[in-house]
């Protein structure tokens, strides 16, 4: 999944390109919309705080690598896709494009997020939903075993 970002003059450092911290943020509203497409995939309506109806999860770890910088007027891209789904967790890739579209652009950094499903009433890790494999397969047109986490069957 593709989605355009905006690059903020609040998002640049003092050396006039995007802040280190931001790249985050870009991974964030990719993996919303990502959530949003398969939210109504699947006819919940819209999401709850960031999350899916019903399904809460806390992320557990995210990288960034950085190969080049961007600046205040570029044309941004960031998609997104679900690597891995465990029986606890997901684990999403991503990657920020610049240029006049994803398609013909040239890659700036990627990274990845692993989200861990939450139970926020109990304040524990939860199994997945029954359903979530099923529609991330869906969405992504993947086969199921494609998801698996090494080592692992979904």
């Amino acid at each position: 999944m593709v989605e355009k970002i905006t690059v903020r003059y609040a998002d640049l450092d003092p050396y006039g390109h995007v802040s280190n911290a931001v790249y985050l943020s870009f991974f964030e509203s990719v993996r919303i919309a990502y959530l949003r497409t398969l939210s109504k995939n699947l006819g919940l309506g819209p999401l709850e705080v960031g999350d899916l109806p019903g399904v809460r999860y806390v992320i557990a770890e995210a990288t960034v690598r950085y190969t080049a910088p961007v600046f205040l007027d570029d044309s941004l891209y960031g998609a997104t896709s679900v690597r891995s789904i465990g029986k606890r967790s997901f684990v999403m890739d991503y990657e920020l494009h610049t240029g006049e579209s994803f398609d013909k652009s040239r890659m700036v950094a990627e990274g990845t997020s692993a989200q861990v499903f939450y139970n926020p009433k109990t304040r524990s890790i939860r199994r997945r939903p029954e359903w979530f494999l099923a529609a991330v397969v869906a969405l992504e047109g993947r086969p199921e075993e494609s998801l698996a986490p090494e080592g692992e069957s979904c």
